[in-house]
């Protein structure tokens, strides 16, 4: 019994590590590409939000603007917030400047929304972590905007690697209403105790800023994140 679970057990990592290099191998190529593509920021948010969302209105003019100034737009490639930015790219004749990094590996549960299908760069990952290193090295800067469990996700993963140095330093904007992100903020870095202290330590946010769509035109927005990056 003993020798059958040992041979089961090495099928099953010799199977593990050959998916393991064949995406990074597939990685290797994508992010290859990317560098090929020039300047670039990603945009996170939920697919739930669409045309008629100040949010999806705002972000499509701000993508637009930054594909005028050469600046690529990247998200997950799929409707809503995702596809926003790549309306922008389109709106300005530069559909070119418009980058998907899909999940593949959700068997088609997102679809390629249709700016990006017409033209723009397609990269199909096979898990979390290579699509997350597709969204975000080579990446400028980072917007976050409205969303669920996935782009908490996204976010916490980010935050993570910035901190850590597994990222190059980047401007981090939370993009928001009605207190969207301020009260998450206000929320998580509140001390519980003195022994316990805030849910998260309000050091990670210092590289973060929040942006009131309300308050901030796309115009203002993009004129202060070309600032930021020295663009």
């Amino acid at each position: 019994m003993s020798k059958l679970l040992d041979t089961a057990h090495a099928l099953r990592l010799d199977a593990h590590l050959d998916r393991v290099n064949h995406n990074a191998l597939h990685l290797q190529r994508v992010l290859s590409t990317l560098k090929g593509i020039g300047p670039q920021g990603t945009f996170l948010g939920s697919r739930k939000l669409g045309p008629d969302s100040p949010e999806y209105s705002w972000l499509a003019e701000v993508s637009r603007l930054l594909a005028l100034a050469g600046i690529a737009s990247k998200t997950g490639g799929g409707p809503g917030l995702m596809e926003a930015p790549h309306k922008g790219c389109a709106d300005a004749g530069r559909i070119d400047r418009a980058v998907a990094v899909c999940a593949d590996f959700f068997n088609g549960e997102e679809d390629l929304n249709p700016y990006v299908a017409k033209g723009g760069h397609v990269f199909n990952m096979p898990d979390f972590n290579s699509r997350h290193d597709g969204l975000f090295f080579g990446s400028m800067f980072h917007g976050v905007l409205w969303g669920r469990l996935g782009t908490m996700h996204e976010l916490y993963d980010l935050l993570n690697r910035l901190k850590h140095g597994l990222l190059s330093g980047a401007p981090v904007y939370f993009i928001e209403r009605d207190g969207y992100w301020s009260q998450k903020k206000d929320f998580h870095t509140q001390s519980l105790s003195d022994e316990l202290g805030p849910r998260i330590s309000p050091a990670d946010y210092e590289t973060t800023k929040i942006i009131n769509i309300t308050e901030t035109t796309p115009e203002n927005f993009v004129r202060m994140l070309l600032v930021d990056i020295g663009f």
